[in-house]
């Protein structure tokens, strides 16, 4: 069949006729192939798309970034005019792994003893964790017990801590003062003899701090904390560090009752004492004065008692401004201070007066004539709201802080 009747049957198909087909001749003056595309020049309609891209997308994989790619025949790289539109592909970089910075061990440069300490201190507290787990904690002491604490010495603590113990009583109970601050000073005080024993110089069992016991002023038991050689405080210590309910367990075996009280006078700072009497307090009494030095201390005293588990739920605490001279302008303005800064935690403020220092000076009880002092007075008035604390637990819980 001839051309003609191929053109023929074309047109005839739609109806039409071949008598006005005309063949026209290229007046395009097409440049030679060049000879290194003789043998590769193929129509870009009979290659397949993926075929024709894949070399390209192969070479410019490793591209770190996005770059626009043109992928064109071959016949028209050789045309000065491009016979076929261009293909515009966006090539996205590939996903390669990120190698993290080299870090330096935490033990470079570091001595092998330092590194075998730490590894034994890590066991060491890893064991003692498990091993204050399994004790378990005794059962909560009947009697009101009052920690005395400060974050700074020379506020007064001690004598604070004497004149509760000697006006504080409940009726039908007695008062027992503990002396947990190794400087001993609270049997001064309380007006006991100087050397006796405490609770530092037995390695007995608990049930021996009730033979301990000294008599102090108005009927008050105190427990001295004694004279003890170095090896004997170490070994104290290391018993409350390695038993965080120590002084609890100690207070159990003393079968103290409901009606009874404890006053405990605890060392300046944080220490393993102040941690014992921190767990077993039910009132914590932050002692301070109205001074600058005092006002400092109070964020780092807020941390402490504030920290997770350093205090039982039941434990309210509340502050105390002690030695305060109404007589000096500066002080009555750093009471506004603390006023503003405590709040409700202001429970009471003591007056500074000469006239407790002179009672110790010749072991005589300053409470014995409360009217001749201003400061018995005010320590009078703080026993009374606390007596008032524990005799109506309502008011206990809403003050919590």
């Amino acid at each position: 069949m001839s051309r003609t009747d191929d053109i023929s049957n074309l047109f005839s198909r739609f109806g039409a006729t071949s008598d006005s087909y005309y063949e026209f001749e290229s007046q395009f003056d097409y440049k030679s192939t060049p000879p290194s595309l003789e043998k590769t020049a193929v129509p870009v309609e009979q290659v397949p798309l993926a075929a024709a891209i894949a070399p390209v997308v192969a070479l410019v994989a490793p591209v770190p970034q996005s770059v626009p790619l043109v992928v064109v025949s071959p016949v028209a790289q050789a045309t000065a005019q491009p016979a076929v539109p261009s293909v515009v592909l966006a090539i996205e970089p590939p996903n390669l792994p990120i190698q993290a910075p080299l870090m330096t061990p935490a033990g470079a440069g570091k001595p092998l003893r330092n590194l075998l300490a730490e590894v034994v201190l890590a066991r060491q507290t890893g064991a003692q964790s498990l091993h204050n787990e399994a004790l378990p904690r005794p059962p909560k002491c009947k009697a009101h017990i009052v920690a005395l604490v400060s974050a700074k010495g020379g506020v007064g603590k001690t004598t604070l801590s004497a004149g509760l113990a000697s006006s504080l009583r409940l009726s039908g109970g007695k008062t027992l003062a503990i002396d947990l601050d190794p400087q001993n000073a609270l049997q001064y005080h309380l007006g006991v003899e100087s050397g006796v024993p405490g609770m530092c110089n037995t390695n007995q069992a608990a049930t021996a701090w009730a033979s301990l016991l000294q008599h102090g002023f108005e009927g008050v038991q105190l427990l001295p904390y004694g004279v003890p050689s170095n090896d004997e405080r170490s070994a104290l210590e290391r018993e409350m560090s390695q038993d965080r309910h120590w002084l609890a367990r100690q207070l159990d075996h003393l079968a103290l009752g409901e009606n009874d009280l404890v006053i405990l006078d605890t060392p300046t700072g944080r220490t393993a004492y102040l941690q014992q009497a921190l767990d077993v307090a039910d009132q914590v009494l932050v002692i301070t004065t109205a001074d600058a030095a005092s006002f400092i201390t109070m964020d780092q005293m807020d941390r402490l008692l504030g920290a997770v588990g350093a205090r039982p739920a039941f434990s309210v605490c509340n502050y105390v401004v002690n030695q305060f001279d109404a007589g000096r302008e500066f002080s009555r303005d750093m009471l506004e201070v603390l006023k503003r800064r405590l709040g409700r935690q202001l429970l009471g403020v003591i007056a500074r007066d000469n006239t407790l220092g002179e009672a110790l000076a010749y072991g005589q009880n300053p409470l014995a004539t409360p009217s001749a002092s201003a400061a018995c007075q005010d320590m009078l008035l703080l026993s009374e709201q606390l007596k008032t604390r524990f005799q109506t637990p309502s008011a206990v819980e809403s003050s919590a802080s």
